[in-house]
């Protein structure tokens, strides 16, 4: 039985497309599945700005008309213009353990890919850092976060058999909170803090909803200041800022919010972090109503774990002046708000100052994923 690849052109097709990975992971206790409207939105063309300044293709993989199998392709032209050259991304890949099928949708990507003139194919990647991306390919047995990568431990094998090699990894840790201030923590307020107070840097103080929205232009300048030089990072358009600021700023807590401003106000470095919404997602199925809403909404009043998401430093600022700042000031929020743990976002290994600093507390599991890379000879 042969496998038939096809480009998604109804809504009816998009919603297959979409809800695919709740039929594949039914069962599957780690699975987080995500929110079908918000997926719906996201991948509509004519609401996500993304759309506007790269070419995305939706396949789907069938056998006998069975949908088994899907992946989105994209050519991003801001990408490109950085790079120098174009590179062909793959994201959002799921699949059922069927090698034809991945190798049919990955080759068709790389068809894609070579006419279009990439040099490289790598994924998994979204349209930008915001998005989705890497692959699972060690800690399947911890919880990932809502924006945490998760598939089956067969994944990898599928992507490598078609040619694919490690390009970079990305690291998740979750670890217990301390319950003693820590002597690192002490030798900052003893000297980072009054150093930084000297330099006229400080932390905002009681942060509401509304007041870290009035420091959202600034956050996207600093955050692209900051991670402009990292890998897999795409240049964000102001539509793309609006877009990202209105998905995903109605899930911050303020209490997990740390800012830093030098005297002039200006924002020199950020700290946000979430409720974990994992379980409230597991319990909502991907749907708001009926009860969506409601373990969502539960899940900020009764949660014993913050999701570490961004933290950047303004590169012309001093990160020894102003990470202290926002770790103790953070230290403060997770013990007001008696948190147990912290679940740190995806960090590239490379960044070992920051994994390192994880290692320090008691770790209680290590999430690793990967971007593949597979050279196009053309």
């Amino acid at each position: 039985m042969t496998v038939q690849i096809s480009e998604v052109r109804s809504r009816a097709e998009l919603k297959e497309w979409v809800t695919f990975p709740n039929r594949l992971y039914r069962g599957d206790p780690r699975y987080v599945p995500q929110l079908i409207r918000e997926e719906m939105d996201f991948f509509n063309r004519s609401r996500n700005p993304s759309f506007e300044i790269a070419q995305a293709r939706l396949l789907t993989a069938r056998r006998d008309g069975r949908m088994v199998g899907r992946v989105c392709g994209i050519i991003h032209e801001l990408e490109a213009e950085k790079l120098g050259h174009r590179r062909g991304r793959f994201g959002w890949f799921e699949c059922e353990n069927d090698p034809q099928a991945a190798a049919a949708l990955l080759g068709s990507l790389e068809t894609w890919f070579r006419e279009a003139g990439c040099r490289e194919m790598t994924g998994p990647h979204g349209f930008t850092d915001l998005d989705p991306e890497g692959m699972l390919v060690e800690g399947f047995d911890a919880q990932p976060t809502i924006a945490g990568s998760y598939n089956p431990a067969y994944y990898p094998g599928l992507v490598e058999a078609s040619g694919f090699q490690k390009e970079a990894d990305y690291i998740e840790t979750r670890f217990a909170i301390p319950s003693e201030f820590p002597p690192l923590f002490q030798m900052m307020e003893k000297k980072a803090v009054p150093a930084a107070h000297a330099e006229g840097l400080r932390l905002v103080e009681g942060l509401t909803k509304a007041g870290v929205r009035q420091y959202a232009s600034q956050f996207w300048e600093v955050l692209e200041a900051a991670f402009a030089h990292l890998y897999g990072v795409t240049p964000l358009t102001a539509a793309q800022k609006a877009y990202y600021q209105k998905k995903y700023f109605g899930f911050i807590d303020p209490r997990f919010v740390q800012l830093v401003v030098d005297a002039d106000g200006r924002l020199q470095g950020f700290f946000l972090g979430l409720p974990s919404l994992s379980r409230a997602f597991q319990r909502a199925g991907g749907r708001l109503l009926p009860l969506g809403f409601y373990h969502i909404l539960r899940a900020f009043k009764r949660f014993d774990t913050v999701d570490f998401y961004f933290a950047g430093v303004h590169p012309q600022a001093n990160p020894k002046r102003i990470l202290p700042l926002m770790i103790l000031g953070m230290w403060r929020s997770v013990k007001a708000a008696d948190i147990r743990y912290i679940e740190t976002n995806r960090e590239l290994e490379t960044n070992t100052a920051i994994v390192s600093i994880w290692s320090r507390w008691s770790v209680i599991s290590r999430r690793r994923t990967r971007i593949f890379r597979k050279a196009l000879d053309r």
